[in-house]
């Protein structure tokens, strides 16, 4: 075999984590092209050239870096075409030798030549879009494992609580999603887009609380204010409860709507889109998919 020279698509692996690392950990292929786009001045002939298949060149090289940064551990590919940083992601900072050892460490590792995915196959497993939801969906019903789920869910950071929401989010048809989490915005902790058909879409604006208790009317109305004028809609999510002028508030007519997610719908969201649970003879949790939502700063 000719000897290996670094493949252009090297230089993505970086921007790759980069992107990902900014959008929350959490991020479909489409939104992580898009920051690669915007954030490293990629030529526009580039973008716009195509392979043989029809993909951009450009989708296509940061394709090939995806892939092998899931070989190399570093990403993650959820079913429904959502990419996650790994905890090993999350820390990796890599050089452009780091990147092409990495690269020439996994290639070598393949047993054939042709035990590489071609062209083809890779357009289909960056495709997002092909992804299905699972057929069967899993509900509690043993009380431990409810009483496990909500003491993990409370004992994540709150950014690791704003990730988690934004890739729930993600997985039920969000795009272009952003958590922002900032201090001094009012208690937006992200914004995205909600596709409604092919040709409409709405903004978004969300926040999330990790309480133990209930969320007041107050904070319904604060955070009604925050988003009037910039988003069509709000999602509060909580892992604790609302009162009923919370929810009356949230309700009210001719004034921005507001989506109220509580612990009880907030479990039953994980548990249909498979975060954070597995399904065995019984449901279980999955306490590994949680591990880096603690660390998160």
């Amino acid at each position: 075999m000719t000897k290996l020279r670094g493949p252009k698509f090297v230089q993505y692996f970086q921007p790759v984590i980069d992107g990902l690392r900014d959008l929350g950990s959490s991020a479909k292929p489409r939104e992580v092209y898009t920051w690669i786009a915007e954030h490293h001045l990629v030529p526009k002939e580039e973008i716009e050239s195509t392979t043989k298949g029809g993909q951009s060149k450009f989708e296509n090289k940061v394709g090939w870096a995806r892939f092998y940064l899931a070989k190399g551990g570093l990403i993650d590919t959820e079913q429904r075409g959502v990419w996650v940083l790994t905890e090993k992601g999350r820390e990796a900072n890599l050089s452009h030798g780091d990147a092409y050892n990495l690269f020439k460490s996994i290639h070598d590792g393949f047993q054939r030549e042709d035990s590489q995915p071609g062209e083809a196959e890779l357009e289909t497993m960056v495709d997002e879009a092909d992804a299905s939801a699972p057929d069967e969906k899993a509900y509690l019903n043993q009380d431990a494992i409810q009483q496990e789920l909500v003491r993990t869910l409370r004992g994540i950071t709150n950014k690791g609580f704003e990730e988690l929401c934004a890739r729930l989010l993600r997985h039920i048809g969000f795009e272009n999603l952003k958590v922002t989490g900032q201090t001094g915005d009012h208690g937006i902790d992200g914004e995205g887009f909600l596709l409604i058909n092919r040709f409409v879409r709405i903004k978004v604006m969300f926040q999330c609380k990790r309480y133990t208790g209930t969320v007041q009317v107050k904070e319904i109305r604060d955070f009604r204010g925050a988003i009037q004028g910039r988003a069509e809609r709000g999602i509060f999510l909580t892992t604790g409860t609302f009162t009923k002028s919370a929810r009356e508030e949230a309700a009210r007519e001719n004034a921005t709507a507001i989506e109220l997610v509580d612990i009880d719908r907030l479990l039953e969201l994980l548990i249909e889109e498979g975060l954070g649970v597995r399904e065995t003879k019984a449901l279980t949790i999955d306490r590994d998919f949680f591990s880096p939502y603690r660390k998160a700063l």
